[in-house]
């Protein structure tokens, strides 16, 4: 493109005797024009600049990699910089340039010392504290870069930057959840994260992108700015929040043996690009920032205000404050799972396990999270305790939890913050391995303050006080020996070994994960002929819980037929009972229609699939049957009566129900498209997920659902 801007005003100096106009500033900002002179000797892309120069000698190499102002880097280039200064002597220099020289200069810079840090020091990443802040005698730094003094502090405290929010209370970068999150996600999290604090403050001397995160956050909530500067301020602030979380990423991946292969230090040859695609939950997290910025940059005083009073333990704040593990880290808290007002069972009373549900006409059941002792029963409820004489009956048992769970003395507790308890922790998009293993970890970190702490554990429950008709989080202490402490892995394989006949697997899924057609396979794959039932566990046994419920019950029809024509028929008569069409308003009768999920781009499917209307109706049916742990027809309609009535103004609203929506509606179209390949091939022949890429349109219809029309 510039090779053909530079034609263009070639030719166009040509028709002007060899000048062209050019538009000057000046430096109090007026606007000028004037004919310049030029041929083909003065114009110059940036790329004959410095050919030229390397042909006059100077031993440079030139590389462009374009990156969108105000944009974080794409993962492809972070590998492009990562690779260039990979292959380069070691003791060459690097120079970076943008526009202004500011944004996309220090991200540049902040990533190449990363890579030099990795290259040169290897593994583990992180920074050296006397090297980094050794001063040569000329005054400047190890590096040869000059940088202001106060960014050479490079301590732990880096991760501490704060500024104070209106109420005078502090407000710093760990208290965006989403940094915690990715923090905690890796096992050397913390250690890079130190690592890239340091290195952004050695490079701060034109901007710190931290500090621009919370800079941009404090106009944000500053409510007397008009919107027009608080919505630049969002939009900004959402950017660097964005760049900061990729460079986290970053460092994580840097850290890891992926790069090994890059600077010599290893076999394993994998790019940042590749090790991303291998990691969803992080590109979830990701996106998020883009959806819905506010939340990310909204304190909820009222919120910071009762939990002053809740948390007023010194000796328990400070220790929860004092807490260093690599997941159950400064400022975590590990809060007991039951909770004040928690939905129970209606029919399916267990000991220990809320909210069990059974499918009409299926041996499928789901339950929330259950104590170990509420495990047992359900499973004996079951039939799957091996007895005298008895086998028992063999249990599938499928953990969807996106959330670390570990159990203490029995029962189950989950990981928040200390600021924000009630606040789920899911990790959306994450694999089950990786949420297994964060439970290890988490599970280390237990094991290790206990044992700092003589044998007692600081532990958090939710109390419902009647007088006020408000829950609080409280702290207490537990004695706690090693053999206490169980994952939910440990906790069922415990289980299989006294006598209970199951096998039990770990697929996330929740209504915020995005779904695929590989987590439809990953569900049917649980299907076992010997099996007699199949049972599900999620955080509330409701929710997107229904939609796994209802994948297996589709294989199992496709194979049985063990429906019976109650809801069939119950959904005929209440067609037969409706009021004839021509006496229905347009709007009662639309929002029927949507009820029944007759949305425009759900009809267009039917249309393409073999068997489309038949397998609509048969997930309808299994639809209502899985209603009692969660209903995805209404969950559609749900958000699409809610983005109807939402301001117009408010767009981060929008865009969340949209998101949430068009999630819902795409868990529908799995399950009827699913259907039809039940209908027309084998899973033993074909997964689902390449019967699904065989068929781009489907691909296409299902990349571009909509609810809004």
């Amino acid at each position: 493109m510039e090779a053909r801007l530079k034609e263009d005003i070639l030719r166009e100096a040509k028709r002007y005797e060899g000048a062209i106009m050019v538009i000057h500033e000046t430096d109090d900002g007026q606007i000028f024009d004037a004919w310049e002179h030029v041929n083909s000797d003065s114009v110059r892309t940036p790329l004959e600049v410095f050919k030229c120069l390397e042909d006059d000698g100077f031993p440079i190499k030139y590389a462009r990699v374009p990156i969108t102002d105000g944009k974080a880097p794409k993962s492809s280039d972070f590998d492009t910089v990562a690779k260039n200064i990979a292959s380069a002597s070691e003791h060459t220099a690097f120079v970076f340039n943008c526009q202004m020289g500011r944004g996309r200069t220090t991200t540049g810079t902040v990533i190449a010392c990363l890579v030099k840090l990795r290259i040169d020091n290897g593994r583990p990443i992180k920074v050296l504290l006397d090297e980094m802040n050794h001063e040569h005698p000329d005054g400047s730094s190890s590096s040869g870069e000059e940088i202001r003094s106060d960014a050479t502090r490079l301590t732990s405290s880096t991760v501490k930057v704060r500024t104070k929010n209106e109420h005078g209370r502090a407000f710093g970068i760990d208290d965006i959840l989403l940094l915690w999150k990715i923090t905690r996600l890796f096992d050397n999290g913390v250690e890079c994260r130190e690592a890239l604090d340091a290195i952004i403050d050695r490079c701060s001397a034109l901007q710190n992108i931290r500090q621009a995160v919370l800079q941009y956050r404090k106009v944000f909530n500053q409510q007397h700015v008009e919107p027009r500067v608080r919505r630049v301020a969002l939009n900004r602030g959402a950017e660097y929040l964005e760049r900061y979380f990729c460079l986290i990423a970053f460092a994580a991946y840097l850290g890891s043996e992926a790069f090994d292969g890059f600077c010599g230090q290893g076999e394993c040859l994998m790019t940042f690009e590749d090790w991303l695609h291998q990691r969803p939950e992080i590109l979830a997290m990701k996106s998020s920032i883009r959806l819905r910025p506010g939340r990310f940059f909204t304190v909820p005083e009222e919120l910071r205000a009762s939990l002053e009073s809740q948390h007023g333990d010194a000796v328990m704040e400070a220790i929860v404050k004092a807490r260093n593990g690599s997941v159950l880290g400064k400022g975590s808290i590990l809060k007991m799972y039951f909770f004040p007002g928690q939905r129970t069972s209606s029919h399916i009373q267990i000991r220990g396990a809320p909210h069990v549900f059974k499918v009409d006409g299926y041996p499928v059941y789901s339950m929330a999270t259950p104590t170990i002792i509420g495990a047992k029963e359900m499973l004996a409820y079951l039939g799957a305790k091996v007895n005298a004489g008895f086998s028992g009956q063999k249990v599938v048992v499928t953990d969807l939890r996106e959330e670390a769970v570990v159990y203490i003395n029995g029962t189950p507790f989950v990981l928040r913050e200390l600021n924000k308890p009630v606040e789920t922790l899911k990790h959306v998009g994450i694999t089950g391995p990786v949420v297994e293993h964060m439970e290890a970890r988490l599970k280390e970190d237990i094991l290790s303050e206990v044992r700092q702490s003589g044998g007692q554990m600081l532990l958090h429950r939710e109390e419902y006080n009647p007088s006020s008709n408000q829950s609080s989080v409280v702290g207490y202490w537990e004695n706690i020996f090693a053999d206490d402490v169980k994952t939910p892995a440990e906790v069922y394989a415990t289980l299989k070994d006294e006598g209970y006949n199951i096998v039990y697997k770990r697929i996330p899924l929740t209504r915020e994960r995005e779904a695929l057609a590989s987590d439809v396979d990953e569900i049917q794959s649980c299907k076992d002929d010997s099996s007699g039932c199949y049972l599900y566990v999620s955080h509330t046994g409701f929710g997107g819980v229904a939609y796994g419920m209802a994948i297996i019950c589709c294989r199992l029809d496709a194979e049985v037929n063990y429906g019976t024509s109650n809801v069939t028929q119950s959904l005929a008569d209440a067609h037969l009972h409706s009021p004839p069409e021509e006496s229905m308003s347009l709007q009662t009768s639309e929002e029927e229609a949507r009820r029944m999920g007759d949305y425009r781009d759900i009809l267009s499917l039917t249309r393409v699939l073999i068997h489309g209307p038949k397998s609509k109706a048969d997930v309808d049916i299994i639809i209502e049957r899985c209603a009692g742990a969660g209903h995805l027809r209404d969950d559609i309609l749900h958000y699409s009566k809610e983005l109807e009535q939402v301001p117009h103004d408010d767009d981060e609203h929008q865009a969340y129900l949209m998101d949430m929506g068009i999630k819902a509606l795409r868990r529908y179209f799995f399950l009827i498209t699913f259907r039809s390949y039940l209908y027309c091939t084998s899973p033993n022949e074909t997964k689902f997920t390449s019967w699904m890429v065989a068929r781009p349109e489907l691909g296409h219809l299902c990349n571009n659902l909509r609810i809004d029309k």
